[in-house]
């Protein structure tokens, strides 16, 4: 596994998601700021307040990617690990896990990677772990393999 490629595509994967939502945000408030006055009455406040809602859903999508992005240029990917934690991408029996920010899975040269956080479940679950440990989690046992 590249480490390289993995947080390069990480990094994009968190732009992309910046970039929709923030477009997103735009559209919406757009939409909020060209809703007509119409004959029926309540309408246009209703479309208009609608239209702000969405808004206001894009903003705080935004400010949590924001705060992904500021945490993921925060860790350390370079350093030696002897245990996992943050940066740590580690090859496990159930597939290759990074510790990063909550993103889900990404393929990575054919395989698939887990990039969760430290508050995610499996996150909280084998931070601190080390080369040869084993845990148990939702009934299946984790044995950690690699650490790098």
């Amino acid at each position: 596994m590249n480490k390289k490629i993995l947080i390069d595509a990480i990094k994009a994967n968190i732009d992309e998601r910046f970039e929709m939502t923030q477009n997103a945000m735009i559209q919406a408030q757009n939409s909020a700021n060209s809703e007509t006055k119409s004959s029926a009455g309540d309408k246009y406040e209703t479309g208009r307040a609608m239209a702000q809602n969405e808004r206001d859903k894009f903003a705080q999508q935004l400010q949590i990617i924001k705060q992904d992005l500021i945490s993921f240029e925060n860790i350390n990917f370079n350093q030696t690990f002897n245990q996992i934690q943050k940066g740590a991408l580690a090859k496990t029996s159930i597939g290759w896990i990074m510790i990063a920010v909550s993103i889900g899975i990404l393929t990575i040269e054919n395989q698939n990677v887990m990039v969760v956080s430290t508050l995610s479940p499996i996150g909280k679950a084998i931070l601190h772990l080390k080369i040869n440990d084993t845990i148990l989690f939702n009934g299946r046992n984790i044995f950690i393999e690699s650490i790098l």
